[in-house]
């Protein structure tokens, strides 16, 4: 009996991240509205589209592992009740981690999506910030590279970052408004 209680709570958690990703859709759709409706360069468009397709396969990565989850879900719950094994409560995960970051590290995420090959060193990020030195930018890179929000790639002399939304299925980014 436990194992179907467990069971539901899951589903309603699950039900809970979709209404979450739904009122984040719709706040997207309302930027969306915004942004079309004033008179911002060509450049900013460019950037909000780009943004718009990195989350746009985010959330689909997103959706279909809690579909996934869903359907496993679906699948003990039909089960017939059997005794409850510890092991089993102790395996089911959280499978999405939030990150929270600031508005800078935000800036500095979409200045590494928006750069040559979706890669930038901390000489990049420092003139894209207008940093008087490298070490602010380093630190900064390093912090979002330990949290998991980026890779870290070493080329000859220079540490290069890279942003992949397509990597990152289990990290949902979470910043505040602009």
């Amino acid at each position: 009996m436990d194992k179907r209680k467990v069971a539901v709570a899951e589903l309603t958690r699950i039900k809970r991240q979709l209404s979450d990703l739904s009122a984040i859709n719709e706040n997207m759709k309302s930027l969306m509205a915004e942004k079309e409706s004033s008179d911002k360069t060509s450049s900013q468009l460019f950037t909000l589209l780009k943004y718009m397709i990195d989350e746009n396969k985010r959330t689909t990565m997103l959706l279909s592992s809690m579909s996934e989850m869903l359907a496993r879900v679906e699948n003990v719950v039909s089960e017939p009740v059997e005794e409850e094994d510890e092991t089993e409560v102790k395996a089911a995960k959280d499978p999405v981690k939030e990150l929270p970051i600031s508005n800078v590290d935000a800036k500095i995420l979409q200045a590494i999506q928006l750069s040559q090959n979706s890669m930038a060193c901390a000489d990049d990020i420092r003139k894209r910030m207008g940093y008087n030195g490298r070490n602010a930018a380093s630190a900064r890179l390093n912090r979002l590279h330990k949290m998991g929000a980026i890779e870290r790639l070493q080329l000859g002399h220079k540490v290069y970052y890279k942003y992949d939304a397509g990597k990152a299925t289990n990290l949902l980014i979470v910043s505040p408004p602009q």
